[in-house]
């Protein structure tokens, strides 16, 4: 079974989010550029990655079912894996660790998105990912599992988490909403390394 540290979070309104890799940064103009105006029409639950530059990211598509504002919030394995997972719970803490436990081949095969710098970018589509209209990255901060799933407006400042990623490549599979219970629904979204491998749970 895999051991999990919270690392990072990221405040959605609805827009989704991309992890790429750090390299491609500049190449992203979701709000200079109309890179997110673009992208809007392609969003659906079958895209999982979308081309970003001479690489691609991975896609975070919010589940509405979820809610449409919250936190995404990210995760590191021991084995290397990330995890973002979304969720609406009564007791938010145990909603994240069931999240985490859910079996990894439970969720919808994606696509590949190669790292090569070996640094992993989380960003909001909506805005740039460098330059004045970016917001700031935040180098992953190992930290106990949230408490509460109420915005907080300095963590929001803070921008995305940025992850040394051990691998330089990850598969992307999704687990979209997900009711544990009759107060606790979840998504997440896995990013396994390259090998392809489904990490044990």
């Amino acid at each position: 079974m895999s051991t999990w540290t919270h690392v990072g979070r990221c405040w959605t309104n609805g827009e989704p989010f991309l992890a790429l890799d750090a390299e491609l940064l500049p190449e992203w103009a979701g709000e200079t550029g109309g890179d997110y105006e673009q992208l809007v029409p392609e969003l659906d639950y079958d895209v999982t990655s979308i081309p970003v530059g001479s690489g691609r990211a991975a896609l975070v598509l919010t589940d509405d079912e979820i809610g449409d504002e919250g936190w995404l919030e990210v995760f590191r394995a021991d084995d290397g894996a990330v995890a973002v997972v979304q969720a609406s719970a009564e007791h938010y803490p145990a909603a994240l660790e069931a999240a985490l436990a859910l079996p990894a081949d439970a969720g919808d095969p994606g696509d590949h998105v190669a790292v090569p710098t070996g640094r992993l970018a989380f960003i909001s589509a909506a805005l740039d990912g460098a330059g004045p209209q970016a917001a700031p990255l935040v180098p992953e901060t190992p930290r106990s599992l949230p408490e509460t799933d109420e915005h907080d407006q300095r963590q929001d400042d803070a921008g995305g988490p940025l992850l040394r990623a051990t691998a330089h490549g990850f598969r992307i599979w999704v687990q979209w909403c997900t009711e544990l219970d009759e107060d606790t629904a979840v998504a997440r979204w896995l990013l396994v390394p390259s090998s392809g491998d489904i990490p044990s749970q």
